[in-house]
């Protein structure tokens, strides 16, 4: 039993030393993975059209930062990189998406009563935001993966700056 518990309680502050910027970025991830899966499977696992493999894509992206955040693995910036490229010239599958349709969704009604030149400057206007917040994530996951210094190396340096 003291062993379950002392396991827990090594979880809870390994997941705890996790920034909360974090959290917020694997949260969007994971909507990104569910919203991928879901379209997976409204439009069957047919891997020879084009959007089964950019969703299984997507899936696969979306779960490497997941596990790669989790484990606070400094190598995360390079999958969210990747991620911002893809978004760029493959597919528009940006992390904030949901926000961005929640937009959409709030400014609906008015955007109908705008010609077309509108509807396009607010669409690009939303990309450029969401390719501009997919370069922020990639920074900030860069950032705040960094690695906790190990106890060890805090007693060495404890002891070299008393023996100073």
């Amino acid at each position: 039993m003291n062993l379950i518990v002392s396991k827990g309680k090594k979880a809870v502050a390994y997941l705890s030393a996790i920034d909360p910027v974090l959290y917020l970025i694997l949260f969007f991830c994971l909507a990104g993975l569910l919203r991928n899966l879901l379209a997976l499977a409204y439009h069957g696992f047919d891997y020879s059209t084009v959007a089964t493999k950019v969703f299984v894509a997507m899936s696969v992206i979306y779960f490497a930062q997941i596990i790669l955040i989790l484990l606070r693995e400094r190598n995360a910036w390079v999958v969210s990189a990747l991620q911002a490229f893809f978004c760029f010239y493959v597919y528009e599958d940006f992390t904030v998406l949901p926000l961005a349709n929640v937009v959409k969704m709030i400014f609906g009604g008015s955007l109908s009563s705008l010609d077309y030149g509108w509807i396009y400057f607010i669409n690009m206007v939303l990309i450029s935001a969401m390719f501009s917040f997919e370069l922020l994530k990639t920074y900030l996951i860069y950032v705040l993966t960094a690695p906790l210094p190990s106890r060890k190396k805090k007693q060495k340096n404890e002891a070299a700056a008393e023996q100073i």
